[in-house]
């Protein structure tokens, strides 16, 4: 989904503020139209391939957790759109502060 002008966040200045992140997109950014992704919507949103996001999955204990549809072993996951961006958001921080720090 590309930019709403006629999304309630939205200003006229083609910016789509997120509050409860403090996120802005600005207009022909990509943006998903649910509150949750399947695997492959959360490997296009934080642009990583299918073997890093497993890797990630194992090392990086704030990496997304996937919540089962069903009560069983190979049900299908969903992810949080927001738990995604707070980790896009948690990693640029983390990246800024080495940055000033060397």
């Amino acid at each position: 989904m590309y930019f709403d002008a006629s999304h309630p966040s939205s200003v006229a200045s083609n910016v789509l503020l997120m509050p409860e992140t403090g996120t802005t997109v600005t207009a022909g950014s990509t943006w998903p139209d649910s509150p949750t992704l399947r695997f492959k919507e959360l490997l296009k949103l934080l642009r990583v391939s299918r073997s890093k996001a497993y890797e990630l999955m194992k090392t990086d204990p704030t990496f997304p957790k996937g919540i089962p549809l069903y009560d069983c072993e190979q049900s299908p996951k969903f992810y949080w759109t927001h738990e995604a961006v707070a980790w896009l958001e948690g990693r640029a921080i983390k990246f800024r502060t080495r940055q000033k720090e060397g």
